[in-house]
């Protein structure tokens, strides 16, 4: 399973239903990407992330924050997927509004057609409203 994370308040909710899709010999992949990769941006990414690792650990499942830097999140998101052979990606999802919501791809849309494998998106709560 790839768990794709960010600094977004949806990651704390995309990891607690990827926790409830997961076996207990499920091998969890918790993703994040930046676009430069440093010794400093590495040890802060797993201070910031630990706690997703921590969830997934206290409910018996193994898990590993990949940090992997790539300019283009939505390819590094796919490509991680294939390189673990994962077998769904649950990630969050941001509804667009507007002229760029018209024009542009998402994130999640282009991951759902490219994805080799099944994916899960997660709403926020608020965005239900």
């Amino acid at each position: 399973m790839l768990v794709c994370v960010t600094a977004a308040r949806t990651s704390k909710e995309v990891v607690k239903v990827a926790t409830k899709l997961c076996f207990r010999k499920t091998k969890v992949f918790v993703l994040h990407i930046v676009q430069q990769l440093s010794k400093f941006t590495e040890d802060e990414v797993r201070k910031e992330f630990s706690w997703a690792v921590e969830l997934f650990k206290k409910e018996g499942i193994t898990s590993h924050l990949e940090i992997v830097e790539s300019p283009d999140v939505k390819e590094a998101i796919i490509s991680t997927a294939k390189k673990h052979a994962c077998d769904i990606i649950v990630t969050g999802t941001i509804p667009r509004k507007g002229l760029l919501g018209y024009f542009s791809e998402s994130i999640s849309d282009y991951v759902i057609k490219k994805a080799p494998c099944t994916v899960v998106l997660v709403r926020s709560a608020s965005q239900l409203r």
